[in-house]
C-alpha cells in the first residue's frame, strides 16, 4: 500500500482503534470496513484519473486558443496598417477578425470555467470521503419527505456537506417531486455559502433549465449573477441581474439586482 493511501486511511484506523480501546462497539466489521475502503479508494482513483485527463485536455485547448488569439492580433495589426491605404474592403475583414477574437476569448473563458469546476469537484469529493469516514455509513432516509426534511434541517444548521448529500440523493430519486426545485436550489446554496462559486452556478442553472416554472427560478437567477460577480465576471453577472429585473420585477431580489447592475456600471464589481 502506498504512502498516500496509508496517510488517507490512518485517521480512520486510529478512530476505530480508539473506539475499541474505550469499549465501544465498532460500526463496521473488519471485512465491511475493508470493502468500504476499497470502494472509496477505487472511486477516488477513478475520479483523479478523469480529473487529470480533463485538466490536461482543457489546458492544451486553452493554450491553443490563446495562440490563436495572438495570431489574430497580428492579423488585425496588419489589417489596420493596410486600412491606412484606403482599402474599403478591409473594414469588413477587420470586423470579422474582431468577432473571431471575441469568440475565442469566450471559448477560453468557458474552458477555464470548466477547469475550475473540475478542481472544485475533486476538492469536494475528497471532503466527502472524509465526512463518510467521520460519520460512518451516513445513512439517509429513503422516502421523499423525510429525505428533504433531513437535508433542510442540516442546511438550516449550517451543515452544508450533510445537506448536500441529502439534496443530491433527492434529485436523483425524486426528480419530478413537488420539492425537487426547492432541493435543487438549496443544493446550489450549499456551494454558494461555502464560496464554491463555480459549482454553485452549475447547480443554480439546473433550477432554471429543469424547473422553469418553479417559484425558485428568480432566486437561482439572482444567485447565478451574485456568484459570477464574486468571480469577477462582471459583464456576465450584469446580464443575469438584468434578467431578474426584466422577467421577475416583483421578486424580492429585483431591488438588489438593480443595485448590482448600477455597481457594475460604476466599476464596482465585487
Amino acid at each position: 500500500m502506498n504512502t498516500k493511501v496509508i496517510q488517507f486511511l490512518l485517521p480512520a484506523t486510529l478512530l476505530l482503534l480508539a473506539s475499541v480501546g474505550t469499549g465501544c462497539v465498532p460500526m463496521w466489521t473488519g471485512d465491511e470496513m475493508q470493502q468500504e475502503i476499497e470502494a472509496i479508494k477505487a472511486e477516488q482513483n477513478a475520479m483523479q484519473e478523469n480529473y487529470d485527463a480533463e485538466k490536461t485536455k482543457l489546458t492544451e485547448m486553452i493554450a491553443s486558443a490563446r495562440q490563436d488569439v495572438v495570431e489574430l492580433k497580428d492579423v488585425l495589426k496588419e489589417a489596420r496598417a493596410l486600412l491606412q491605404r484606403n482599402n474599403a474592403d478591409l473594414g469588413v475583414e477587420i470586423q470579422k477578425t474582431r468577432e473571431e477574437m471575441s469568440e475565442l476569448r469566450g471559448q477560453i473563458e468557458q474552458m477555464e470555467f470548466k477547469l475550475a469546476k473540475l478542481e472544485q469537484d475533486l476538492k469536494l469529493f475528497k471532503e466527502d470521503v472524509d465526512l463518510r469516514f467521520a460519520d460512518g455509513s451516513m445513512s439517509l432516509p429513503e422516502e421523499a419527505v423525510p429525505l428533504f426534511e433531513h437535508g433542510k434541517k442540516a442546511y438550516d444548521a449550517g451543515k452544508y456537506r450533510d445537506a448536500r448529500k441529502a439534496f443530491e440523493k433527492f434529485g436523483e430519486k425524486f426528480a419530478t417531486h413537488g420539492k425537487a426545485a426547492e432541493a435543487q436550489y438549496l443544493l446550489g446554496m450549499t456551494f454558494f455559502n461555502e464560496n464554491q462559486w463555480v459549482t454553485s452556478v452549475f447547480e443554480f442553472q439546473k433550477v432554471v433549465e429543469k424547473h422553469g416554472k418553479s417559484t425558485r427560478v428568480d432566486d437561482a437567477t439572482y444567485h447565478i449573477g451574485a456568484a459570477l460577480m464574486k468571480m469577477g465576471r462582471c459583464e456576465q453577472a450584469k446580464q443575469w441581474f438584468q434578467l431578474v429585473v426584466d422577467d421577475y420585477g416583483n421578486s424580492e431580489w429585483a431591488s438588489e439586482a438593480r443595485q448590482k447592475i448600477n455597481a457594475v456600471k460604476s466599476g464596482n464589481c465585487s
